[in-house]
Parts: structure tokens; C-alpha cells; sequence
């Protein structure tokens, strides 16, 4: 069945909205907010309802999916800063950023790291400083590097899964090249181009669809 979604993408230099009417795989920017603001972490509750880090001003919300901002509560804001603003390393999970839990991150020379749920947990990495994606089912003690059709432009910089399907994950790099994989990071395509660097997506299921 269908499964429409919107992903938030966040860039040096605003905000860009996609969205896959029907759940056809047919991807398309539908808008562009926060012009001019570097955005630099997002945690979303909902497709609607989404927090925004910035590096000029106060950590901004959304209660309808981009379309106003206004400053965030500090219970909805504290603990995302605190995560970009510490030392540990970062894991990128469906349910958001957080702490990476293990003495020493599976992959030090990583720009970025996911960890994907499932019966095998799967921990994708931009390796080599971002030049490379690439894969783990054992917990980093050996990988696998993935296909990215087309090739890879820029350095990856974020992952994100998807809140809805445990296979779903997607990437930004430096030069703006936003990727998604439907098979847990063995194989990416190119799903957009941003005019600026991208520094975190957020990818959410819209509501009511299946």
C-alpha cells in the first residue's frame, strides 16, 4: 500500500521539503523555508510537528509541517542541542539522533553513523571522512562498502533512517546530493540536489497513509 511521506532536509542555507505523493517513488522538493539559515539538527515528533537547530537564533518549532516557526520551548529543544554540542559521537536512528552508547565509535575515521533496527541491526557509515558509504551487520567489525548509482558527490555528511520502514535510510553530502536506500544501505540513488551543503534530514510518514 501506499507511503507517502515528507522528509525535511536541512541545508547551510535553509530548509527544503520533500515529499513522494501516492508513495510512488517519485520525489520532488515541494517547498523551501528558512531561507538563508543554516540548519544545523532536526528532531521530528510528526510530519507536522518538527524542531529545528539554527546557528543564528533560538532553536525554532513547526506545528504545521514548515509552514509558520516560531521559537521552541526549552523542554522541546534542550536535549537536541546538548546532543550536536557534545563531544561523544553521534548515532543517527529512526527516532532521531543520539549518544553512541560504546566506549569507541565502530568506525573513527566517520563523518556519520546510522544504526537500522531489525532482526539483524545494520550500522551504516560515511567512512573516510564522508568519501565512502558503506555497511556492517556484525557491529562494525567488518564491512562492506555500498553502490551509490551515479557516484558519490561531496562528502556525506548525515544519515538519517526512516521513521516508517526499517530499510529505508537516507544521506546528504557537502555538495548538496541527497541519496535514499530501500535495501539497508547496500545500493543508493539520488533522490535530489540542494544548492548548498546538507547537514540533517528528518524523514516522517504524513499521517493517515498506509
Amino acid at each position: 500500500m501506499a507511503r507517502a511521506s515528507i522528509v525535511y532536509v536541512g541545508t547551510t542555507e535553509g530548509l527544503a521539503i520533500y515529499s513522494d505523493p501516492g508513495g510512488t517513488g517519485r520525489w520532488r522538493r515541494v517547498g523551501r523555508v528558512l531561507d538563508g539559515q543554516a540548519i544545523r539538527g532536526l528532531l521530528a515528533a510528526d510530519a507536522l510537528n518538527l524542531v529545528a537547530v539554527v546557528d543564528d537564533g533560538p532553536p525554532l518549532r513547526t506545528t504545521d509541517g514548515g509552514q509558520s516557526w516560531s521559537p521552541a520551548a526549552p523542554a522541546d529543544a534542550e536535549g537536541l542541542q546538548a546532543l550536536l554540542k557534545g563531544s561523544a559521537p553521534l548515532v543517527h536512528t529512526a527516532q532521531g539522533p543520539a549518544q553512541w552508547r560504546g566506549s569507541e565509535p565502530p568506525a573513527p575515521d566517520a563523518s556519520a553513523l546510522a544504526l537500522l533496527a531489525g532482526k539483524q541491526e545494520t550500522l551504516i557509515a560515511a567512512r573516510a571522512g564522508g568519501a565512502s558509504l558503506a555497511r556492517s551487520e556484525d557491529g562494525g567489525v567488518t564491512w562492506s562498502e555500498a553502490v551509490v548509482e551515479g557516484g558519490l558527490d561531496g562528502q556525506v555528511q548525515t544519515l538519517a533512517p526512516a521513521s516508517y520502514h526499517m530499510d529505508y535510510i537516507w544521506a546528504g553530502t557537502s555538495a548538496g546530493q541527497v541519496l535514499r536506500s530501500e535495501d539497508r544501505g547496500h545500493t543508493w540513488q539520488e533522490v535530489g540536489r540542494e544548492p548548498a551543503a546538507v547537514t540533517c534530514i528528518a524523514v516522517m510518514r504524513i499521517a493517515g497513509q498506509a
